[in-house]
């Protein structure tokens, strides 16, 4: 396994991780767990950043797979690896540096108060057990207001995946020993609650013997405690539930509960199934509660008698009729295993009788009456089977017209790939005749009716709909062989995308709807999917697949798949249910620290096949294609990630994208996996992660797909969020270019309110929308307009996503790029940034309390440094302290983002800074030119586009000339080689005033070395002035053009040869210098040699100012 460096706490990629005032902010393609399109899951590493401040802010995946790991957990452990998630929480694997030992991390997904006392109990209550075969707790807190639990790392696997290699014996050994552990929790006051084969961990022991380890006492309660939990609330594991928990009898369980759930798992693990099994949930607990289970042999006759009456003891109904202990049970087993008699007594048929009367008592008092009131409800017995058996008929004839339906889709789906609209509409108008005919035969036709509908729906993939009618036939009391399979694959296709929804969510918030949506479908699915087993259903081994992949059970998933296609070769749903297997198995390794190229990819390829394999028999199925396409997306950002060509993979995603919407171009789905594409496509392209690509062609395409993708799923957030995110890829490629932002800043911040505006808690809109705000202040900025308003409604959304949610890292860091952009632009007006700095800072001590290893406040703070030092030597004071500061965080940023290139822009703004401060103080500037020419010359290697690097670098070039002048070392060539950095990029005009100023600048140094070597200043002079006044075009108040300008024009007033052209351009050079002064009064110290020798030259008093 690799692990690479970056994780959810270093909000950022490996490369350029950055957020500040010079560059324009980034957004990515939509990208998945990154940004929440349903497209990416390869998330930081893997993802283009998704937002709105920088490319470098990665957001954090806001994925399904796994929880975010608490970032204050990185002080103590290390090598983090996803291992397996359930319904309360997720288990990672990791390294305690500390203690040099490798543990196991259970996180729990929400933070709500009844949840998170559940998970301190469970360490509470397991680290009090002292047994070889109870998991060892080491410690548990509270981490970045996410509980944790650190205990022992095993290797093994749940008892319910491993009984298939186990022998009879080995199995009744684990029990016994199982009892034995359970036996002194009980003997410490402590009732687990949820004994059941998932909570029994086995491997292999140095002896070769299969050894337990009972898990999870997240439900144990001391006994007689009642405290916490409301009377009557179920917990546990409804199959696995005493009659007593079924019945919410909280009250009266002890550890005869346990003997129960111990006797069911041991049921279970001879039998393949629950004592009692049930079509839904309210049944299989009225079942429990009510019913008898099948003695062990009817279900699996090689049960030996003596075992099956161990187990049927566990079972009674009657706690007092059970094992009265763990260790009573235990001892029992061990007596079958040494082949002793067992004191189970086998039920005679007395007993059993005597059990029910028992059990029924007021039933068999009103035996009599029942006999007497008999003749009455005959004749509403004659009209109910009549009724029946017109239901009966009814139902056979729908149930023909769901086949022919159904196999009418099949074999459209078949074809070689078309538009299946014209059959849809068929089975369509087909399903309205049913409707109309429900009407016409009243409550008879409710039941049968709704069902047909529901599997019509279903077969046409309208989920949804689907659900509805197959409920409504549920609740008319409707029974049918495939209502549950029907209704667990609704409920499964309907968890799935309400899964794929919450990537628009983060934090607290998306962990509380995982959850609701869990309970709401998930497990509702995973009843009806088993209760369909005990079916004659068509594929079981389908079905059973499916429920290993919702359970994470992905090798036994997989093998059913497989086993399914196997006896079904028509069945290419199995095909594609082994690709989504195959898919979840290689995301694992797209995530954070876990991320390994190779795996992923082997992974992946194997996916590949089996979706082809399914598209080769379901060739008009859209969902296959779907799939596809997100595979091959996936593989596409992996590629990124590794540094890989992205176009095969494109390519691939691309066609398969394209035939879904050839299959269904009526639905959007297809539409918007294709513009998440191309917007994942052009946000690599536009950050130089395919350099042979056009980004103008890319960014281009992906706008034409998100707007079609709008304008068919015209209500799907998230289709506007891509058209949003392909507009800010925009704003990035115009901004790095020094070209006009403002267009697609507009479009883009109109997109994310359309988003908004049908999801207004969407907190990556909201974030990203905070940052097209800043990309028009700096805008605004760089053009002399008040930027305060779009700082404040940035802000104002960056706050809003703060209180939806307030673990929202990436919001916090938008709302520090507007305090940089604050800092720079207070500097700029020749004004200390030290109250704008104060603000940021108490940001940036926040964000760092919530990621502490991450690189982002190390930079902040370098870059706040720097605008500090740039207005201390500006106003005269000592940069110093300012700039070692400065050094401080570049260094400690280098750290842990090592190949980020922000580094080299942080290097080379504080040499240019120290080489400025030399020449004040008349010394050698070279050692400084030298690291700063270094540091933006591999700046602009690793990004050759970006113009701030090129205008950097030339500044430097004008120091160089400066202090070359000083010794009269100045050469034509110094001045060719002052131009290289930017004469390239004059190609077309650019919206930032500095570049024109870099070049007015080394023009007026020109004009001052050739004013006295006998000719050619004044063509310097007018190239300069020229290039000032494209400057002043863009900013008309910008200080440094106004006295650049000034500047040029005293050398022309110098150099003028009549008294009058001299007076003429030297007081227009004051009323330049004057007009910098307005808008910077640091401009009259930094020029004050100018300034008097302009006034001279105008005859002014030099005491008069200008």
């Amino acid at each position: 396994m690799k692990y690479g460096r970056l994780r959810r706490d270093e909000p950022g990629q490996t490369q350029d991780v950055t957020v500040e005032q010079a560059e324009p902010p980034r957004a990515p393609p939509v990208v998945e767990h990154a940004s929440p399109s349903a497209a990416s899951d390869v998330t930081h590493t893997l993802d283009a950043p998704a937002q709105i401040v920088r490319a470098e802010h990665a957001p954090p995946d806001a994925c399904a797979d796994t929880p975010e790991i608490p970032p204050a957990l990185y002080a103590r452990f290390e090598a983090f690896e996803f291992l397996g998630r359930g319904g309360m929480g997720a288990v990672y694997k990791a390294r305690d540096f500390r203690l040099g030992r490798e543990v196991a991390i259970k996180l729990l997904f929400g933070a709500d108060f009844e949840l998170g006392g559940s998970l301190l109990r469970e360490a509470r209550s397991q680290a009090r057990i002292d047994h070889e075969n109870v998991c060892e707790v080491y410690e548990a807190g509270t981490a970045d207001h996410v509980r944790f639990i650190v205990m022992q790392l095993l290797h093994g696997e749940p008892l319910d995946k491993a009984r298939s290699a186990m022998t009879l014996e080995e199995k009744v050994r684990v029990v016994r020993q199982v009892a034995s552990a359970l036996h002194e929790a009980h003997r410490l006051g402590l009732v687990h609650r949820d004994v059941k084969p998932a909570n029994i961990l086995v491997e292999h022991g140095e002896d070769g013997a299969w050894k337990p380890y009972i898990m999870d006492f997240g439900l144990a309660r001391e006994m007689g405690d009642t405290g916490a939990t409301v009377t009557g609330a179920l917990m546990g594991t409804p199959s696995f539930m005493a009659p007593e928990q079924a019945a919410g009898k909280v009250r009266s369980l002890d550890r005869r509960t346990d003997v129960y759930g111990l006797g069911a798992t041991l049921y279970d693990v001879l039998a393949g199934r629950p004592p009692i099994v049930a079509d839904s949930l309210t049944s299989l607990l009225q079942g429990i509660v009510h019913d008898e289970p099948a003695p062990v042999r009817k279900v699996f006759r090689d049960v030996p008698r003596d075992l099956e009456a161990i187990v049927m003891k566990c079972l009674e109904k009657e706690p007092s009729a059970r094992y009265e202990s763990a260790k009573a049970l235990g001892d029992d087993l061990q007596r079958f295993l040494d082949g002793d008699p067992v004191e189970a007594r086998r039920q005679s048929v007395g007993y059993v009788l005597w059990k029910r009367a028992r059990r029924h008592k007021g039933r068999v008092a009103l035996a009599s009456v029942a006999l007497v009131v008999a003749a009455v409800l005959i004749g509403a017995w004659i009209r109910e089977r009549q009724q029946a058996s017109m239901q009966m008929t009814l139902s056979r004839e729908l149930g023909e017209s769901v086949k022919e339906m159904e196999f009418f889709l099949r074999n459209a789906y078949g074809m070689p790939l078309h538009d299946m609209d014209r059959e849809r509409r068929i089975v369509r108008e087909r399903l309205k005749e049913i409707a109309s005919s429900m009407d016409a035969l009243g409550k008879i036709g409710v039941g049968p009716g709704h069902y047909a509908l529901g599997c019509g729906y279903l077969a046409l993939q309208e989920y949804a709909e689907a659900l509805a009618h197959l409920t409504r036939a549920e609740a008319a009391g409707f029974r049918s062989v495939g209502l549950d399979s029907s209704m667990g694959m609704a409920l499964s296709e309907i968890y799935t995308k309400e899964l794929a929804d919450t990537k628009r969510m983060e934090g607290e918030r998306k962990r509380q709807r995982i959850a609701v949506i869990e309970a709401e479908y998930k497990e509702p699915a995973l009843v009806h999917l088993r209760a369909a087993l005990g079916e004659a259903i068509e594929a079981p081994a389908y079905v059973e697949g499916l429920i290993a992949f919702h359970e994470g059970r992905h090798e036994e998933a997989l093998v059913k798949a497989r086993e399914a296609f196997e006896k079904a070769p028509w069945l290419y749903e199995a095909r594609k249910l082994e690709g989504d297997v195959l898919f979840a198995m290689g995301r694992k390794y797209g995530h954070d620290a876990a991320f390994d190229h190779e795996k992923m990819s082997h992974w992946f390829g194997q996916a590949g096949e089996a979706y082809r394999a399914a598209a080769d028999i379901g060739s008009s199925d859209p969902a296959v294609h779907v799939a596809m396409c997100e595979l091959f997306t996936q593989e596409m950002n992996g590629a990124r990630a590794a540094q890989k060509a992205l176009r095969p993979s494109f390519e691939a995603a691309k066609e398969a994208c394209g035939r879904a919407i050839v299959a269904s171009p009526a639905i959007a789905l297809g539409h918007l996996r294709l513009a998440q594409l191309h917007s994942h496509f052009a946000w690599h392209v536009a950050v130089g992660d395919a350099p042979d690509e056009q980004p103008e062609v890319a960014i281009a395409k992906a706008l034409e797909h998100a707007e079609k993708a709008a304008q068919r799923g015209a209500e799907e957030p998230m289709a506007w969020y891509v058209v949003a995110a392909v507009w800010r890829t925009r704003v990035l490629h115009a901004s790095e270019r020094g070209l006009d932002v403002v267009p697609a800043v507009d479009h883009a911040i109109a997109a994310y309110d359309e988003a908004l505006l049908r999801d207004p808690v969407f907190v990556w809109a909201l974030n990203e929308s905070c940052s097209a705000y800043y990309s028009r202040a700096q805008h605004e900025c760089m053009h002399g307009i008040d930027a305060r308003r779009s700082i404040e409604e940035g802000l104002r959304r960056c706050n809003k996503a703060l209180e939806i949610d307030p673990s929202f890292s990436y919001a916090k860091l938008t709302a520090i790029d507007h305090r940089l952009l604050l800092a720079e632009q207070t500097v700029a007006m020749g004004q200390s940034p030290r109250d704008v700095v104060n603000e940021a800072e108490a940001l940036i001590q926040a964000f760092q309390q919530q990621s502490p290893r991450s690189p982002v406040p190390h930079r902040f703070r370098a870059m706040l440094a720097l605008m500090e030092a740039t207005y201390l030597l500006d106003s005269g004071g000592d940069p110093t302290p300012a700039l070692l500061r400065a050094d401080a965080g570049t260094a400690e940023h280098a750290r842990l983002a090592p190949t980020s290139n922000l580094t080299h822009k942080l290097r080379g703004r504080a040499a240019t800074i120290r080489a400025r401060l030399h020449i004040e103080r008349g010394e050698d500037p070279s050692p400084c030119i030298l690291e700063a020419r270094d540091a933006f010359e591999k700046a602009m290697k690793a990004k050759p586009n970006d113009l701030k690097y090129r205008v950097w670098s030339a500044t430097v070039e004008t120091i160089a000339l400066r202090w070359a002048m000083q010794r009269d070392k100045t050469t034509e060539a110094s001045f060719d080689a002052a131009l290289a950095s930017v004469l390239p990029i004059l190609d077309v005009r650019r919206a930032d005033p500095w570049l024109y100023v870099a070049l007015g600048e080394i023009h007026e140094l020109r004009g001052q070395f050739r004013s006295g070597r006998g000719g050619g200043a004044e063509s310097e002079i007018t190239q300069g002035l020229g290039f000032i006044a494209q400057a002043l075009s863009i900013h008309p108040r910008m200080p440094g053009a106004l006295a650049c300008k000034g500047r040029l024009l005293l050398l022309r007033a110098s150099m003028a040869k009549g008294e009058s052209d001299a007076r003429e351009a030297a007081k227009m050079s004051l009323e330049a210098f004057s007009a910098a002064i307005r808008e910077n009064s640091l401009v009259e110290r930094m020029d004050r040699q100018a300034i008097e020798a302009a006034r001279r030259l105008a005859r002014e008093a030099p005491a008069r100012g200008p």
